[in-house]
């Protein structure tokens, strides 16, 4: 019996392509699909799932890791046991020559095989594909240049299906073309457009519907008006002279902004914020609006995102309402450049560089506040971390009784205390690493993910899972600034979320185009 036909009694019938019957798909997973959708093996259909040996190994090497990067590898490795569990476990010869594979049939009616390379094992010096393998990659003992050997190896033993390396690491992915294999970008959680966001929508109504929406806060449009909209869209309405920032709610409806374009919010305790432009007032409105539960942002650098967010935040868990009991700001901890080593010191400490925008942000946002040089709990007024509401009302209660002794910024010496720090020393406003986050359940609160175009989609699934009853979540980013090595501006965490999640009724997504932060920075966002 030739190779070729011991491999189709040995993993045959292989699932048929529905577009193209006559050619089977054996996609080969890299360690980093895996490793980036641990869920990934259900999601390729009714295709053939083949895994080399070698990935097995890598995925090894990573279950001891901190962190979502451990949990992923760990996971896979309990599914793929669950699998090959010994009843139903299948050990087909692949090609004769004393090498074998284990092969399962998947749920989704395709069909998993675990895969030995036999040219590695009889040193098969007939094999073309090996041969150009090891003339351009020298180096056979590395990982990536023994997973594209399998490739090559599946490629030559199933002849009659079309072998195709999934792969998210863009130098294995250059190797593989040149090598003249197919290979492919892990495409389940990439979004489908070519192009992210675009701005904000334009609706066009007549003067007499404009006008009702200026003087009743509101409209209701006709289904052919309103059909290429979702659910709590942020769009522009214009009669063709005027325009006006508005929201869709669905069936027809068209709702005001809950603030003016001259009405500003005071933080308590600290200064009055403006919106400087209509996009400003939109994710304000989304921010402030109780039913919705998730706000996903995205825009370039100078945009204002961390500092309307951050404002809005501390307005709704420092106000009269007190709709939040505390508010959790986070990035993920991603390098750029040199990588620095472990840093030393407490948890606030270590994340404190990678948080330093936030408290740029609370420094503006309380520049006008008098603060005395000795701490406060030294006064008499330091608590423990702040619980409930009661006791927040309280603290704040005393907090303003305090005369004030001084502008921090005017003071020098150790004990000079930020103009903000009181919102750290009441449990108001708290770090949170995102090595942590799993495994808890944040009530009441308000969760702020600056940078989330570094999170991978499962990453950004366990947070926004973490959310139980009376907490929000916004996560923040520019998609065409990911400095995580397996994702770009299409496939990462924020741009998934936004994807998944738009059109709910209890989500909004917004993507700010106007640069605010000063002329300079507007042009390096542009032009650089």
């Amino acid at each position: 019996m030739s190779v070729c036909n011991k491999v189709a009694t040995n993993i045959s019938p292989l699932p048929k392509q529905k577009s193209n019957p006559s050619k089977a798909k054996i996609f080969v997973l890299d360690t980093n699909v895996l490793l980036h959708d641990p869920q990934c093996l259900h999601k390729f259909e009714d295709n053939t799932l083949a895994i080399p040996v070698e990935v097995l190994e890598e995925l090894d090497r990573k279950k001891s890791a901190p962190g979502e990067l451990g949990f992923a590898a760990r996971k896979i490795h309990r599914d793929l046991r669950a699998l090959f569990d010994d009843d139903l476990l299948e050990t087909p010869e692949l090609s004769g020559q004393g090498s074998s594979a284990l092969s399962r049939d998947l749920a989704n009616g395709g069909r998993l095989i675990v895969v030995i390379n036999d040219y590695f094992v009889s040193g098969d010096p007939a094999s073309e594909g090996m041969n150009r393998l090891k003339a351009t990659l020298v180096d056979m003992e590395k990982m990536d240049s023994r997973i594209l050997a399998s490739v090559f190896f599946l490629k030559e033993v199933c002849s009659d299906s079309r072998v195709i390396l999934v792969t998210k690491d863009a130098n294995m992915a250059l190797k593989g073309i040149a090598l003249g294999l197919e290979v492919q970008d892990y495409m389940n959680d990439k979004v489908t457009t070519s192009k992210i966001g675009g701005g904000f929508k334009t609706v066009k109504v007549d003067a007499t519907d404009y006008q009702r929406f200026v003087l009743e806060h509101g409209v209701d449009l006709s289904p052919e008006q309103t059909s290429h909209l979702f659910i709590n869209e942020y769009i522009y309405l214009s009669d063709g002279e005027n325009t006006e920032p508005a929201r869709y709610r669905g069936d027809g409806q068209i709702e005001a902004l809950i603030l003016g374009p001259e009405v500003g919010i005071k933080i308590p305790k600290g200064i009055k914020i403006h919106p400087l432009n209509d996009e400003q007032r939109m994710l304000m409105d989304a921010i402030l609006d109780e039913d919705i539960k998730l706000v996903t942002c995205c825009g370039k650098a100078g945009t204002g995102k961390t500092l309307v967010s951050i404002a809005m935040a501390l307005y709704q868990t420092l106000g009269e309402d007190n709709l939040y009991e505390r508010v959790f700001i986070t990035r993920p901890l991603v390098h750029i450049g040199k990588d620095t080593g472990a840093l030393p010191g407490t948890l606030d400490e270590k994340m404190a560089p990678y948080i330093a925008p936030f408290y740029d942000n609370l420094e503006v946002l309380f520049s006008n506040r008098k603060v005395s040089k000795e701490p406060e709990a030294e006064q008499g007024t330091k608590l423990d971390r702040i619980t409930s509401n009661r006791k927040r009302k309280k603290a704040m209660a005393k907090l303003a009784k305090q005369p004030a002794q001084g502008d921090a910024s005017d003071e020098e010496g150790p004990m000079t205390r930020k103009p903000y720090q009181f919102l750290f020393d009441f449990g108001i406003v708290e770090v949170e690493a995102m090595t942590f986050i799993r495994g808890r359940s944040l009530a009441n609160t308000i969760f702020i993910i600056d940078e989330a175009q570094n999170l991978t989609p499962h990453e950004a699934k366990t947070v926004v899972s973490r959310m139980a009853e009376g907490s929000k979540v916004i996560l923040l980013g520019d998609p065409y600034q990911v400095d995580s090595m397996f994702l770009d501006a299409w496939s990462n965490g924020l741009v998934h979320t936004a994807q998944r999640l738009k059109g709910t009724e209890i989500t909004a997504h917004l993507e700010l185009l106007t640069g605010v932060r000063s002329e300079l920075a507007e042009l390096a966002a542009d032009l650089l």
